[in-house]
């Protein structure tokens, strides 16, 4: 049984689209105390990977090779070279469509078991880019806590980190956003303004350098970006509504959770988190509300 975390990303910053179809894109992971479980067992050899999901949004994902988890085991397999006959029990915490990273993070929890319950012998490296070929949020979850990731099927960069905890509340709103509905629509955005490639590159640099591990939060609230914030208030205005209402219950920052729709509210404490939480409720927008700290561990192995 294994247990990985949701993620945030403090800072995205997304350029062109390249030729291959993907992004240039920067980011700065932080890894949340939101967790799916999930249980791996061995099946007979003939029945191939098999999934069951209960828990949240269980109904919503699917059980086949579109699931990262079938992907992640048949890739393992593939690479020792052996037949895959696991069945894994996936129960949901992470909402699905919110941008938190729950389909990757499952896959990275997928890997780490195969390869115990296989006794494959695959080292960390070897995994990081057998991740890195299934998603680009793969990797990040292998290791959790705070990392910096700069492009396509590039490992992110573990970073320093001190004793400093983020409060979070993390707002899930009814309706959800698939990643790529929301890059389309911030492509479509972007194609009437001017791209200035130097600006960009300040920008990536500037993010690189950040020291998101190991500054207090409130010095980083300036640093905190996401670029597909407006593509996805465009086709989902209601995240518009609920960043706002975060900010006026009093978050020190209000922060849109990777493509969305889920929303992130930044406190100065635990206390100051479960005031943002009752006010949240009282205006009754969201479907979910958890509180949550970063950074933390990435896949941990429970039994």
């Amino acid at each position: 049984m294994l247990r990985v975390p949701a993620k945030l990303n403090l800072h995205l910053q997304v350029g062109l689209r390249r030729e291959d179809g993907y992004h240039d894109i920067t980011t700065a992971y932080q890894a949340v105390s939101l967790y799916d479980i999930v249980k791996i067992s061995l099946t007979e050899a003939s029945r191939g990977v098999t999934i069951t999901v209960t828990g949240v949004d269980s109904d919503r994902i699917p059980t086949d090779s579109r699931n990262l988890v079938v992907r992640a085991a048949q890739a393992l397999s593939s690479h020792i070279g052996i037949d895959p006959n696991l069945h894994f029990e996936l129960i949901k915490s992470i909402p699905t469509g919110g941008g938190l990273g729950g389909g990757s993070a499952d896959a990275a929890a997928a890997l780490v078991g195969s390869n115990i319950l296989w006794k494959a012998g695959a080292d960390e490296d070897c995994l990081l880019a057998i991740a890195a070929r299934i998603g680009e949020d793969v990797p990040f979850f292998v290791k959790g806590v705070v990392a910096i990731s700069t492009g396509h099927m590039q490992p992110p960069m573990s970073l320093k980190h001190g004793n400093h905890i983020w409060y979070w509340v993390l707002g899930i709103l009814p309706s959800g956003l698939s990643t790529k509905e929301v890059f389309e629509k911030h492509d479509e955005v972007s194609a009437t303004r001017v791209f200035c490639e130097e600006t960009y590159r300040y920008r990536r640099e500037r993010c690189v350098k950040t020291a998101w591990g190991s500054t207090p939060p409130h010095l980083l609230i300036a640093s905190l970006l996401n670029d597909l914030e407006e593509a996805s208030i465009e086709l989902l205005p209601s995240i518009g509504r609920a960043l706002s209402a975060g900010k006026n219950a009093g978050a020190l920052a209000s922060l849109l959770a990777g493509s969305g729709s889920a929303c992130a509210f930044l406190a100065r404490s635990e206390d100051h988190a479960r005031g943002l939480v009752l006010k949240l409720q009282e205006i009754n927008i969201f479907r979910q509300i958890a509180l949550v700290i970063g950074p933390v561990g990435g896949v941990r192995v429970l039994g």
